[in-house]
C-alpha cells in the first residue's frame, strides 16, 4: 500500500502541471501504442521506486515491479541448501536426502549431520523407555523395534510371562521337577549331580530297604516294594499281608478274584487269557500258535485277549463266515457273473466284456446301453443296430430325411418341422408370403416375383409441391425435405450471425433482444457514462469513466477505464467487472 501511495502522489504532482483535460463527454479510450514511456519521463515525474523500462515496454494490469537480471558471467546459485550435482550442471539433493521445497532434508529416522549428510537416529541414547513393560528397544536403520525380554513372549509392546515348564523350553534334567516363576523357571531334584546341571538317582533300597517289609526294587526317581506268594502288598505300598479276601487289591488277581470254601483266594482269567506261574497274573493265550491257525482259512492275527482272521492280497473276509476269504474282482462281476479269482470273473454267454459287461459291435451310440452280445438298449428317439437310426413320429414330407429325434432334414425347396413349408429363393419381400416353391403372394399393392416393386401410393398428399413417387414417399421441390416434403431446408448464413442470433431463410439473421444489424453485430443496450473527480483541489486532473453494457447472454458488463488526458501519459489499465443484468422481458 505504501508503494501505491507513492505512485499516486507522483502521478498527481505531474498532472498538476499538465495541459487542460479534454472534454469528458468524448470518453476517450487510450491505445497501448500511445503509452510508450521513456526513462526521462519517469525521472521527471519523480517515481523513484519504479525501475528503468525500455521504450517499447507495454503496460499491463499488474503494478510495476523492479526486475534484476543476473550477469551471464556469474555461476548459477542453488536454492536453499541444494548443491551442484557432479553428474550434471543442475542443482539437487545429495544421495540419501530428500527434497522439501527448495531445501534438502533427511528422511524420517535420520538427522542432518553436516551440510549434506544424514545420520541414523538411535531412538533407543534418545528415549530408553520407548518400549513399555517387559519390552527391550533394539535400534534399526531409520527406525527401531521392541522385543520381549528373555522369559517373556509377545510382540514387544505387549509381553507376558512364558511358562517354560509347559512349553518345554526349560533346561531341566529329565528326572528333575520344573517350576515356573515370573520371567524365568527353576529345576528341583532328589539329589543334584556334579555342578548342579543334572539329577542323580537315589537308591532308596539301600536306605533301610526303602521301608519295604520284604523285597525292595529301585527305580529311576523312586522304588517299588514286592511280596512273596501268598502274601500281598498292603495299601501303604510297603507292608506285605496274608490274603484272606478279595477286598484288598482284588486279592492280588489281574482279572477275577473268588474265595474258596476253605477261605483261600483263587484267581481266574477272562476268555483269551490264562493264569501265570504266580497263579495271580493273567497272560495272553496265542490262539494262532498251534496247527489249527485259529481256524482261519488264510491268516491269523493274534492280539491281547483274542485274534482276528485276515486274507491274502486280492481277497477279502466273507461276511457270512469271518474265518473264510473270497476273491475280489474290480470291477465287480455283472450280469450274474461269479468272481472265481482276484479280478477274474466266470461270465455267462453273451457277456464277454470286463466284469461280465456286454459287448456290442458297432458300439451303442447316442447314450444307448449294451445289454448283451450286440444288443443295445436305445434311448427314446433312436433305434436300429447300435442306436444309429433316428425316429420321427411324424414322417418327413417332400423328400425330407429323419436325422434326429423328431428332426427332419428337408430338401432345398421346403422347410418346417415336417418339410411341409415351401421355400422361395430369394425370399419374398415387403410382407409377401411364399405360397408355393418360388411363388410369392404379395400384399399392400406390392408387385413382382418377390414383391419387390413398390406401389406409387401416398395416403397423405405430398406438401410444398412434392410428387408421390412410391408408397407414402414423396419427391420434394428444391428447398424442402421430409417424407411428405413438410420441412424447409435452411443453410448457414454467410457471414455468420453474431451474439447468439439464429440463421433464417434467405441468408438473414434473427437477432436476440439487445442486438441489431444485418448480422446482429451491434449491441443496442444504453450506454451510461459517469465522470467522477478524485481531487477537486488538484485542478480536476484525475478522472474515471464507467461504461455499463448489457450483453446478449443476459450478463451486464461494467468496463472501467482509468485514464489521464495529459500529454505526458503515464499509465492506463482496464479492469472488467461482471454483475447480473436485470431480467430480460419474456424470460
Amino acid at each position: 500500500m505504501a508503494h501505491l501511495r507513492t505512485l499516486l502522489s507522483a502521478l498527481v504532482l505531474v498532472l498538476s502541471v499538465s495541459e487542460p483535460l479534454t472534454s469528458p463527454e468524448e470518453n476517450e479510450v487510450l491505445k497501448h501504442t500511445e503509452l510508450e514511456l521513456t526513462k526521462n519521463q519517469v525521472t521527471e515525474n519523480a517515481i523513484g521506486n519504479v525501475s528503468e523500462t525500455t521504450p517499447s515496454h507495454t503496460p499491463t494490469t499488474a503494478p510495476l515491479t523492479t526486475t534484476i537480471s543476473q550477469s551471464p558471467s556469474l555461476a548459477p546459485q542453488c536454492l536453499g541448501n541444494q548443491v551442484m550435482l557432479e553428474s550434471s550442471t543442475g542443482c539437487g539433493c545429495p544421495p540419501g536426502m530428500v527434497r522439501d521445497g527448495d531445501n534438502c532434508t533427511c528422511p524420517v529416522g535420520f538427522t542432518l549431520e553436516g551440510p549434506a549428510r544424514c545420520k541414523d537416529v538411535d531412538e533407543c541414547t534418545e528415549n530408553p523407555a520407548v518400549c513399555d513393560g517387559h519390552g527391550v528397544c533394539e535400534n534399526t536403520v531409520g527406525s527401531y523395534k521392541c522385543v520381549c525380554r528373555p522369559g517373556y513372549r509377545g510382540n514387544g509392546t505387549h509381553c507376558e510371562d512364558e511358562n517354560e515348564c509347559a512349553s518345554g523350553g526349560h533346561g531341566c534334567d529329565t528326572n528333575a521337577r520344573c517350576g515356573n516363576i515370573i520371567g524365568s523357571y527353576f529345576c528341583q531334584c532328589y539329589q543334584v549331580k556334579g555342578a548342579g546341571h543334572s539329577c542323580l538317582d537315589i537308591d532308596e533300597c539301600k536306605l533301610q530297604s526303602g521301608g519295604c517289609s520284604h523285597t525292595c526294587t529301585n527305580t529311576p526317581g523312586g522304588h517299588t516294594c514286592h511280596c512273596p506268594p501268598p502274601l500281598l502288598l498292603d495299601t501303604d505300598n510297603l507292608t506285605c499281608s496274608n490274603v484272606t479276601s478279595c477286598k484288598l487289591r482284588n486279592g492280588g488277581c489281574d482279572h477275577t478274584c473268588s474265595v474258596r470254601a476253605e477261605g483261600q483266594v483263587q484267581c481266574s482269567c477272562r476268555a483269551g487269557w490264562k493264569l501265570g506261574e504266580d497263579q495271580r497274573s493273567c497272560v495272553d493265550v496265542n490262539e494262532c500258535g498251534d496247527f489249527t491257525n485259529g481256524g482261519c482259512e488264510h491268516l491269523c492275527v493274534n492280539h491281547p485277549g483274542g485274534f482276528n482272521c485276515a486274507c491274502s492280497k486280492g481277497y477279502e473276509v466273507r461276511t457270512d463266515d469271518l474265518t473264510k476269504c473270497q476273491p475280489v474282482c474290480n470291477p465287480r462281476c455283472q450280469n450274474y457273473g461269479v468272481c472265481v479269482a482276484p479280478n477274474t470273473c466266470d461270465c455267462p454267454p453273451g457277456y464277454p466284456g470286463l466284469g461280465c459287461s456286454a459287448m456290442c459291435s458297432p458300439p451303442c451310440a447316442h447314450g444307448g446301453s449294451c445289454m448283451r452280445w450286440n444288443k443295445c438298449l436305445c434311448p427314446s428317439g433312436w433305434t436300429g443296430a447300435g442306436c444309429h437310426t433316428a425316429v420321427c413320429e411324424l414322417p418327413c414330407a417332400n423328400g425330407g430325411r429323419c436325422v434326429g429325434p423328431e428332426t427332419c432334414q428337408c430338401s432345398s425347396d421346403y422347410t418346417g418341422p415336417q418339410c411341409l413349408l415351401p421355400l422361395c429363393t430369394p425370399a419374398c419381400q415387403n410382407g409377401g408370403r411364399c405360397a408355393d416353391v418360388d411363388k410369392c403372394t404379395c400384399v399392400g399393392g406390392w408387385q413382382g416375383a418377390r414383391c419387390q416393386i413398390e406401389p406409387v401410393q401416398c395416403q397423405t398428399p405430398c406438401k410444398n409441391g412434392g410428387v408421390c413417387v412410391g408408397l407414402n414417399r414423396c419427391r420434394c421441390e428444391k428447398g424442402f425435405t421430409g417424407r411428405l416434403c413438410e420441412t424447409a431446408l435452411t443453410t448457414p448464413c454467410v457471414p455468420p450471425c453474431q451474439h447468439g442470433a439464429t440463421c433464417s431463410p434467405h441468408n438473414t439473421c434473427t437477432c436476440p433482444e439487445g442486438t441489431a444489424g444485418l448480422r446482429c453485430e451491434r449491441l443496442t443496450c444504453p450506454v451510461v457514462t459517469m465522470v467522477v473527480s478524485l481531487a477537486r483541489a488538484v485542478r480536476k486532473a484525475f478522472r474515471e469513466s464507467y461504461v455499463d453494457r448489457c450483453g446478449p447472454l443476459g450478463v451486464q458488463l461494467c468496463t472501467k477505464y482509468r485514464m489521464n488526458q495529459a500529454r505526458v501519459y503515464l499509465q492506463a489499465y482496464r479492469v472488467g467487472y461482471k454483475i447480473q443484468c436485470p431480467e430480460r422481458k419474456g424470460r
